[in-house]
Formats: structure tokens, C-alpha cells, sequence
């Protein structure tokens, strides 16, 4: 008995002298000691590739709500309008430039992949809710549907830059997907891919002009998360030690917590979003709508709430810095040139995928 009581307090002691520098208080996960730490070895590349394998982290129970909570939490920075091909539909207030999952916001590696902050006050419902779609007479619209995402997006990577444009209506992840669901070449936002985590990435998108090369010379990156709570995939973006490898920081992943009211903060630490379960009705209101609605042909044409994308790259906020940069150059630099984009808008993309068509409730 002596002896089994010498060996447990030999290994506790060993236990107890272990270094705690390298874990977090605040998720109890190890973090890299140095920037060393954060060089892909054969066993990280490994596990990276997995991700596509991987299960979002389990909700904490919320009541459910119903769409009418868009309706209400939006209407003040938007319009809401009855469109027949969509049901209501809500265009923001944004100004001149305003591009989703472009405009005052950045990415943050999260639970669930790379997760989209919006620095806007209504950026908890339509970036992480829903679909957006583009048409040249309205400009960025959106369109509510009730499953919770980190973003609701499609990635592309080619040798120094990474690109992602938002999913439109009707369009869905499967996991193992390869393909970008023909999502046009002008809504794609490309960026070298050192800035992907830099708070301020706005100030390193290239001139949408050159979307349609980077398109056509990138490939999409097809690692999914599978929420099974919910049944879903979504893109998660690229590895978290790929993103190491090429900025060459640890790239810490941080929780995210829900709140109980509308809102989105981030601390550097905790991203504390509301991220209710939406329903399209509940019992106490069968028939969600907004308080105030237009017509689609009552909307003013011209965008008067936001811009067209051939117009995006213009606005003051949306400047790319200069791409020359040491150790970094544009991809094939010898053959690369501004495209000239034609005067006809960019096509809205086709409905793919069979889910999620008119989550805000269908013609009116």
C-alpha cells in the first residue's frame, strides 16, 4: 500500500511541475509557446486536412424566435421589401461602396472556422443569417433564412491571395464540396493572404477589376465544417495552420459565446454574438412580417441604398494598399492587368442546391 501511495505522489509531483505558460485561462486549450511553434509539421498537415471531418461545438439551449426578429431588429437601418421572387427581402442603408462581407468588418478564426465581424450595429443577423443577391436596379440585398453561420460564404486561394464572396439565394454547402456554385467573378473580394487576419483588411482588397483574373487563376478551398444540431455545412475557410505557415503568427481561435439580445462584440478573446434558433412562425405569431414594407417596383432605382459592384472599388473605404510589397507579388505579375469589365451589370448567380429558398416568408 506504501509503495502504490510513493508512485501516485511521484506522478503527481511530476504533474504539478509541468509548464502553464502555454495554456489559456479562458479556454483551458494549449497555446504555441513562441512564433516557432506555429511552423506545419507532417502531423498538423494532417490534422488540417481533417477539418472537413469536423463538428461544430454543441449550442447552449436559447428560446426560439421567429423571422419577425429580423423584421424588427433591421427596419431602422433598412428597407424591407416584398419581392415575388423572394418574399421580403431587406436592403441596408450602407452608402455608397457597401459590398457584404467586404464593407467595416474582418475575419476571426472561431469554433467554427473563419467567422465574419461586422463593425455594423445589425451585422449579428445578415452575415451570419440568410443569403445576399445582386441586382443592377437594388444594388445588395438580403434575404432572411434561419440557420446561425460563422458566414455564409465560398473561399478561393491562388498564390498570395485569398478570395471569398457570399453564397446567394438557394446556394448550400455539402460537405466535400469543390465547386464555387457559379457565383459571378465580380462579387469575389480578393486580398493578399498575409492581411486575412488584420483588423483593418479592407485597406489590402485589390481593385475589384482584377476579380475576374483571380477568379480565373485561383481554385476554391473546399474545407467544411458539419454542424450537426442543425444538419448543416458550411465553409470553414483555409487551415488554421496554413494561415500560420503563411503569416507567420499563431493564429489563436477563439469562443463563441451567445448572448441574450441583438448584438455583436469582440474582445480579441470571445466573439459574444446573438445567434438565436429562428423559426419562419412560432405559436404567438403565425404570420411574421415587417411593420413597414415597399413594393419591389416602389423601390427608387439608381441604388439609393447602396452601389453597384463595378462602382464597389471606387469608395474611399475600399482602396487597396499597394501590392508591391516585399515577398509579395501578384500571381503570374508578367501576364497581370486590369480587366476591362463591360458596362452591363453583373448577373445575379443562379439558384443552385435545393434548401433554403425564401426563408423570409414567401410572397406577400
Amino acid at each position: 500500500m506504501k509503495t502504490q501511495l510513493k508512485k501516485y505522489a511521484v506522478i503527481g509531483a511530476l504533474l504539478c511541475a509541468l509548464p502553464l505558460a502555454g495554456f489559456s485561462q479562458d479556454d483551458q486549450q494549449m497555446q504555441p509557446a513562441d512564433a516557432g511553434d506555429t511552423i506545419m509539421s507532417p502531423q498538423d498537415a494532417q490534422l488540417d486536412s481533417a477539418e472537413a471531418q469536423q463538428v461544430a461545438p454543441p449550442e447552449q439551449a436559447q428560446a426560439p424566435v421567429s423571422t419577425q426578429t429580423f423584421y424588427d431588429q433591421l427596419s431602422p437601418y433598412g428597407q424591407w421589401v416584398n419581392m415575388p421572387t423572394y418574399g421580403y427581402v431587406w436592403i441596408p442603408s450602407a452608402g455608397v461602396g457597401f459590398v457584404p462581407y467586404s464593407t467595416n468588418g474582418h475575419w476571426v478564426y472561431t469554433d467554427y472556422g473563419w467567422t465574419w465581424v461586422s463593425d455594423y450595429n445589425w451585422g449579428w443577423a445578415p452575415f451570419h443569417y440568410g443569403r445576399w443577391e445582386y441586382e443592377a436596379d437594388y444594388g445588395w440585398f438580403w434575404i432572411p433564412d434561419t440557420t446561425w453561420g460563422p458566414a455564409w460564404v465560398c473561399w478561393r486561394h491562388t498564390e498570395g491571395y485569398y478570395g471569398w464572396a457570399p453564397l446567394g439565394w438557394g446556394m448550400n454547402i455539402s460537405v466535400g464540396y469543390y465547386g464555387d456554385y457559379g457565383i459571378p467573378a465580380a462579387w469575389w473580394v480578393f486580398c493578399g493572404d498575409r492581411y486575412i487576419t488584420d483588423r483593418h483588411i479592407s485597406r489590402y482588397y485589390l481593385p475589384r477589376t482584377h476579380s475576374e483574373y483571380l477568379y480565373a487563376h485561383s481554385t476554391v478551398v473546399p474545407v467544411t465544417h458539419y454542424d450537426a444540431a442543425h444538419h448543416v455545412a458550411y465553409a470553414a475557410g483555409p487551415g488554421r495552420e496554413e494561415v500560420a505557415a503563411i503569416t507567420h503568427t499563431n493564429i489563436r481561435q477563439v469562443s463563441v459565446r451567445a448572448t441574450s439580445a441583438p448584438g455583436q462584440r469582440y474582445d480579441n478573446q470571445h466573439l459574444h454574438t446573438y445567434k438565436p434558433e429562428v423559426t419562419n412562425t412560432t405559436r404567438e405569431n403565425p404570420r411574421p412580417a415587417p411593420t413597414r414594407s415597399i413594393q419591389q417596383n416602389d423601390v427608387p432605382r439608381a441604388s439609393t441604398y447602396n452601389s453597384a459592384p463595378q462602382q464597389q472599388h471606387s469608395a474611399p473605404a475600399q482602396r487597396s494598399a499597394p501590392v508591391q510589397q516585399p515577398h509579395y507579388a501578384p500571381v503570374q505579375q508578367q501576364h497581370y492587368a486590369p480587366i476591362q469589365h463591360s458596362s452591363s451589370p453583373a448577373r445575379s448567380a443562379p439558384a443552385m442546391g435545393g434548401g433554403n429558398r425564401g426563408g423570409g416568408g414567401g410572397r406577400r
